[in-house]
């Protein structure tokens, strides 16, 4: 509203000055009538000088608001793998796996699903729907991580983490960051 006040406010202003012009310096000439052709593209040359920049700044704004909101939450699933990676990497030169270790793998693994949940709900809502393939992707990779890292007798007393079982979680972990860091770039290509 303020926009339009102000817009109106410079138009009074420019005809006052015309007015202005015309009474106290009688050199400039100036035509009593309004040529048709000449109001239309100065009409046409402030929409586009005016308006239009102001659109498109704002929706461009507005896309990039909502990709550094997924961005940011895709970030934040790549810092919880990745405390599962040194959770496990703990245990394994532990050689053991404390409750309190079993207790936070699992916390962290629901977290990891519901991380996933919101940026697929994300996505979506932004009408991004072209991920498709890159979150069936990223959920398999997080059911192979599950699997790898709290699979077999893994709440059992006395379980390890091998040497080897180490080695096939780091494999699965940077396939699944990986995966995370191509979704980054894809978002933020749009």
């Amino acid at each position: 509203m303020m926009r339009y006040i102000i817009g109106v406010i410079l138009v009074l202003v420019g005809v006052v000055i015309g007015m202005g012009l015309q009474h106290y310096y009688p050199l400039f000439s100036f035509e009593d009538k309004i040529d048709v052709v000449g109001l239309a593209t100065l009409v046409v040359t402030i929409f586009l000088a005016v308006y239009i920049p102001i659109f498109l700044e704002r929706n461009m704004h507005n896309k990039r608001s909502e990709k550094d909101v997924i961005i940011r939450k895709i970030e934040a699933l790549q810092g919880t793998i990745q405390t599962v990676n040194h959770t496990v990497a703990e245990c394994v030169q532990k050689q053991t796996v404390s409750s309190a270790n079993t207790y936070q793998l699992i916390s962290l693994f629901t977290t990891i699903s519901n991380e996933l949940d919101t940026i697929v709900t994300l996505s979506y809502h932004c009408g991004k729907n072209k991920f498709k393939d890159d979150f069936e992707e990223i959920k398999s990779c997080r059911f192979q991580y599950r699997k790898m890292v709290t699979g077999g007798d893994f709440q059992k007393k006395d379980f390890r983490y091998t040497i080897l079982d180490k080695k096939e979680e780091e494999k699965i972990y940077h396939r699944f960051d990986k995966a995370l860091c191509v979704l980054i770039f894809k978002v933020n290509g749009l």
